[in-house]
């Protein structure tokens, strides 16, 4: 008696089958890690503003402390009289007083496609965009802003372009926002003015 060895093997049709399969899955599946990939960039740079803004706050007290005369948040004490500071200077007295260093600086000023690298930071090359603030500004007042957002709107530049992005406020409180609705008004943090009437929020940028 002769024994028949059936071999078992797909055919083209399901190995067709199974490929498209497998697109199909990997179509769906790039975008979740695209947007939890953003996400997990988007957190640390969240990260580095909490830590801009807890050496801007440090330095503030500290001029306080002394009497009040130089840098308080971004501005300069001079007299009794409050100017905004020009980005250098804010850079310089946070680096040179040690609060940071230069090379801190520099990666705390860096998202994806966005940073100094080797040149000095200035308005053009890092990722956070810096508002006047002073000591008698309203806690929630912007401190610093991703430099996608512009005057109520993001742009489609770095970091991140239209898909979100990080705000910190004088107060030490801060968020990612990931939708475009979230900067349909001028107050992005929060929207609306402040409580009880007080002081405006101030939305002009250091140069």
């Amino acid at each position: 008696m002769k024994f028949i060895r059936k071999t078992s093997a797909f055919t083209l049709i399901e190995l067709l089958v199974v490929i498209s399969i497998i697109g199909i899955l990997a179509t769906l599946a790039i975008p979740a890690v695209q947007n939890a990939l953003v996400q997990g960039q988007m957190t640390g740079t969240l990260n580095n503003a909490r830590q801009m803004h807890l050496a801007t706050q440090t330095m503030s007290l500290d001029t306080f402390a002394a009497g009040g005369e130089g840098l308080e948040w971004t501005s300069t004490n001079s007299g009794g009289a409050t100017t905004a500071a020009s980005l250098s200077t804010y850079f310089t007295a946070l680096t040179t007083n040690n609060y940071l260093s230069s090379n801190d600086l520099k990666k705390l000023l860096t998202a994806p496609g966005k940073g100094p690298g080797n040149n000095p930071p200035s308005s053009s090359n890092i990722c956070f965009k810096f508002f006047v603030v002073q000591e008698s500004s309203p806690s929630d007042q912007p401190l610093l802003v991703t430099a996608n957002w512009s005057t109520g709107s993001l742009q489609n530049e770095s970091p991140y372009n239209k898909k979100g992005f990080v705000v910190f406020a004088k107060g030490g409180s801060g968020g990612v926002y990931r939708r475009v609705n979230d900067v349909t008004s001028t107050n992005i943090f929060p929207k609306g003015t402040p409580e009880g009437g007080g002081t405006a929020y101030n939305y002009n940028t250091l140069q």
